[in-house]
């Protein structure tokens, strides 16, 4: 917030007149400090006073119009600190205020969530009787749990006993898992079973990526 004050020393009169008009009856709905704002006040006081007697060009003096230019330099570093601490990062105090009184309203600006464009790559470990537990990573980092960029977490998808299926269409969807690793339990029936998964990622607006290779592990009975 550092361009909003007018350069101008008449510009710069009016709206500091008019910020401080707006911040008084405020100060309590804004939590502000009435120590700090009695502070700003008696620094504006000053400014005010050089700043009328050195308006007149034509009977000013250099030392009034000096006397000037040193109370607006201390008056805006009073002012700069106030707003900083309770103005520009204040909860209480709305952009719109902040738009009233002249101030720099920050942007904030998201960038677009992608649709993930790389996969997950994983191993099963099956030494548990009659469970998987899938341990998993984005396939550009393999020694990271970190997912990628915008990504929410990882579908799980798979086909028991049978051939390696050729199509989604022959999965069941597991679950989606928000961090490696992903345990899954089968019932007796399905021991010395092939099991096969594939996993891709899914970001947060529920967007998938492409899928995983085939991942076949075998149900220990």
């Amino acid at each position: 917030m550092s361009n909003y004050i007018p350069q101008n020393d008449a510009e710069f009169n009016l709206w500091q007149m008019s910020l401080t008009e707006i911040i008084e009856p405020n100060l309590t709905q804004w939590n502000i400090s009435a120590d700090d704002f009695t502070a700003l006040k008696a620094s504006q006081a000053l400014w005010i006073t050089a700043f009328t007697k050195a308006s007149n060009k034509q009977n000013r003096t250099r030392a009034e119009v000096q006397s000037k230019d040193d109370a607006r330099d201390s008056y805006e570093k009073v002012l700069r600190q106030f707003i900083a601490q309770w103005l520009a990062n204040n909860a209480k105090v709305m952009n719109s205020d902040r738009e009233r009184m002249g101030l720099t309203v920050k942007q904030v600006t998201r960038r677009p969530v992608s649709v993930p464009s790389s996969c997950p790559v994983g191993t099963v470990d099956f030494s548990v009787r009659l469970q998987h537990t899938i341990n998993y990573a984005d396939e550009a980092t393999p020694r990271s749990k970190a997912k990628p960029a915008g990504v929410h977490g990882c579908e799980i998808w798979s086909k028991i006993d049978g051939s390696a299926p050729l199509d989604a269409s022959e999965l069941d969807f597991l679950g989606t898992n928000t961090s490696s690793p992903f345990s899954t339990t089968f019932e007796g029936k399905n021991a010395a079973k092939n099991v096969y998964y594939w996993l891709r990622w899914v970001n947060t607006r529920g967007e998938p990526g492409p899928w995983s290779r085939n991942i076949t592990a075998m149900v220990a009975g």
